[in-house]
């Protein structure tokens, strides 16, 4: 990831550090890969949350992902699941779907 786009990482899963993280790289990957070429994307956030536990609810992960775009019309994502991995997919997902929907629109007008 180019020096000029920072991805923050906020982790509430466990103390593994962002350069070490495996599913932050691969967030910074994906991330990089929807920016490539284009210069709308200006930064992220990436957030790990604890599953929620005793709050009657059932055992859920959640990750949530904002793209900070050039126009300030942030793009953010959130996914819920039982399955991190899948939920980190599907917050990934998400935001190139609406990052893609958006460049669209703007070519077409």
């Amino acid at each position: 990831m180019p020096d000029n786009f920072p991805v923050e990482f906020n982790n509430e899963l466990d103390d593994v550090k962002k350069s070490e993280n495996p599913r932050y790289q691969l967030a910074v990957a994906r991330l990089d890969k929807l920016a490539e070429g284009h210069s709308d994307i200006t930064g992220a956030v990436v957030n790990f949350k604890q599953p929620a536990q005793a709050r009657g609810t059932a055992y859920v992960h959640e990750v949530t992902i904002v793209a900070y775009m050039e126009d300030s019309n942030h793009i953010a994502a959130t996914e819920k699941g039982e399955l991190f991995d899948a939920t980190l997919d599907g917050a990934l997902d998400a935001l190139e779907r609406q990052v893609r929907q958006r460049r669209r629109k703007q070519r077409n007008h």
